[in-house]
């Protein structure tokens, strides 16, 4: 059975002229030899441990999926989570790449190119999964070899309602999928800038481009309300009229808005004209807890009808605490109010931009919540001082609760203690390495207490902590493991197929992200997810999945039915072999 793909976003069977253990072509007669690639990794922190060597490599070669012409500086990137790798280089002359001084392990590979499709080790189709590496002690894994695709190109030309270029609109590719909540919503994808986005030059062009063949909704943000950033305590200076957010083919209703849809190398035009909108314009007055002016850090954020989220940088409230913005585009936004480092306070305030100026608002913060806990390990090793505990939103397109950008924020001493100041909202907590590559390796979370009570993994309301609430963090290395095998109906065993883990039930109001795992196989077949929380699940083989789709709800109605039951306790291994789903 093919597993459920994301309605109208669906795609077909993809080509790739794929990843393969083949043969690389041979180095052109006479051609010089190529160099040791170079390698980078992120720095450590002070104190961190360093990620592990080995004496293992992986060699390969990435070229041209149309012409076989070797593809230089191409950016190969090899990690691996539990052993702290991640290493990063760039292809020679002859598209030729290698790390050496490998640990033994599972490996995740990633090639990227620009104007290319980037691929992952083992990936059919677009937007699903790579597979993993198994490599040994003392293997030289060779010919790993990537022939990437020319990406799909969106292009066209933006200009204003008579036909003038805009220049600057900041443009952006996007497409559905689901969220752990099981929300569908539009994400950006990747397309030639930053979050997908590109700005049109002064003839009003763009061109997003590396883009996996499948379908896309365009959006266009002047340059206007992209930014909007003004003098602080001038007034706004931006005509009344503008133009709001608009998608292809000219329409600022998302619903509205025409998919488009684009194959390998293949370039479709997508030029529309802006929709004029009467801007809003806001001034008022910051003052903080005791009512005295503040200067302080204004943002915008927009939560689509799509389910996006924007953030946009408005002004800086000057020492009389004044602000003036302009070009608000219509809509429901949320201003949002943040001191500088050092202050821990915040505010988050609901307007309607409706083409009337929004005069005199008054915007008065709080405080926030300043939480201190206590990580402790169980059965680990010495690791508490590379541990930073993190309160992140529950919600998609949420404002964030840690609201003061410090360092230190979060961090585990050495006896296991930490401080969060500035909190508002709600949050989930868990507890990660401070930074990637680092720390105390193969720790999961086990359970958060606050105050005597279970929140793991369940959202906590700061309006109600006091100032003595604890916050109980257990993390433990006793991991769970899943493996096994698939076969299809005939009993012949499969070799390429996507495993799904879901809970059979969770209690009310649990955040479902840790408790869902989508695993490819490795070289032989065998499928392995490591990290679950001990509980109810239910495991299932389809034929492939797209990004996301583990958290649509008609995917696990559909195959449910056909799924197998297991029962995992802490620190179990378990071995499930399935039947691919029909």
């Amino acid at each position: 059975m093919r597993a459920h793909t994301l309605g109208a976003l669906a795609v077909g069977l993809l080509v790739f002229t794929p990843i393969s253990f083949a043969q690389a072509p041979a180095l052109p007669q006479g051609a010089v030899q190529p160099g040791p690639p170079v390698r980078a990794q992120l720095p450590a922190r002070d104190g961190a441990a360093e990620a592990p060597t080995g004496t293992a490599r992986i060699r390969g070669r990435v070229v041209s999926a149309d012409n076989g012409t070797p593809l230089r500086r191409a950016l190969v990137r090899v990690s691996a989570g539990e052993l702290r790798v991640n290493r990063v280089v760039t292809t020679d002359a002859e598209g030729n790449y290698e790390f050496a001084e490998l640990p033994a392990g599972r490996y995740n590979i990633f090639v990227t190119r620009s104007g290319f499709v980037s691929l992952q080790f083992g990936q059919r189709r677009p937007f699903e999964s790579g597979r993993p590496l198994d490599v040994a002690n003392a293997q030289i894994v060779e010919k790993i070899d990537f022939a990437l695709p020319r990406g799909g190109v969106i292009a066209g030309r933006v200009t204003d309602e008579v036909g003038e270029p805009l220049a600057g609109v900041r443009m952006q590719a996007m497409r559905y999928q689901y969220l752990p909540s099981g929300q569908r919503q539009l994400t950006p994808v990747s397309g030639g800038g930053p979050f997908g986005a590109f700005a049109t030059n002064d003839l009003g062009e763009f061109r997003l481009y590396s883009l996996m063949p499948g379908t896309y909704i365009v959006s266009a943000a002047p340059a206007d309300i992209a930014g909007m950033m003004t003098t602080p305590g001038a007034p706004a200076s931006a005509q009344p009229d503008g133009h709001g957010i608009t998608y292809f083919p000219g329409t600022i209703n998302v619903d509205e808005a025409q998919a488009i849809t684009v194959g390998i190398a293949e370039v479709a035009n997508a030029s529309f004209a802006l929709v004029p909108q009467r801007m809003t314009r806001i001034s008022g007055l910051v003052r903080d807890s005791e009512g005295r002016p503040l200067a302080a850090n204004i943002s915008l954020r927009t939560v689509s009808a799509g389910g996006g989220m924007m953030m946009r940088g408005l002004a800086m409230a000057s020492g009389d605490g004044r602000f003036s913005v302009a070009s608000v585009p219509p809509g429901e936004h949320f201003v949002e109010v943040s001191t500088g480092p050092g202050g821990d306070e915040s505010a988050s305030v609901p307007i309607t931009a409706g083409g009337q100026d929004i005069t005199d608002l008054i915007i008065t913060t709080a405080r926030g919540k300043t939480i201190s806990g206590e990580v402790t390990l169980e059965g680990a090793p010495a690791g508490l001082k590379f541990l930073r505990v993190n309160a992140s939103s529950p919600e998609p397109g949420g404002p964030q609760p840690m609201r003061i950008y410090d360092e230190t924020q979060g961090m585990v001493d050495e006896k296991g203690r930490f401080q969060i100041r500035g909190l508002s909202g709600r949050a989930v907590f868990n507890a990660f390495p401070a930074n990637p590559g680092g720390g105390a390796p193969g720790l999961f979370l086990k359970s958060v207490t606050i105050d005597g009570d279970n929140f793991t993994d369940i959202p906590f309301d700061f309006s109600t902590a006091r100032d003595d609430t604890k916050v109980q963090i257990v993390m433990t290395d006793k991991q769970t493991t899943v493996t096994g095998t698939v076969k299809n109906a005939r009993g012949e065993q499969v070799i390429d197929y996507t495993a799904v883990m879901f809970p059979a039930q969770l209690k009310e109001g649990v955040m479902p992200g840790r408790y869902i795992r989508v695993v490819r196989p490795d070289q032989q077949g065998r499928f392995q997810a490591r990290g679950l929380p001990p509980g109810e699940y239910f495991a299932v083989a389809v034929d492939s999945l797209e990004q996301g789709g583990q958290f649509d709800p008609a995917f696990r109605k559909q195959l449910e039915p056909s799924a197998k039951r297991l029962t995992l306790t802490e620190g179990q291994t378990a071995t499930v072999d399935l039947t691919l789903a029909q």
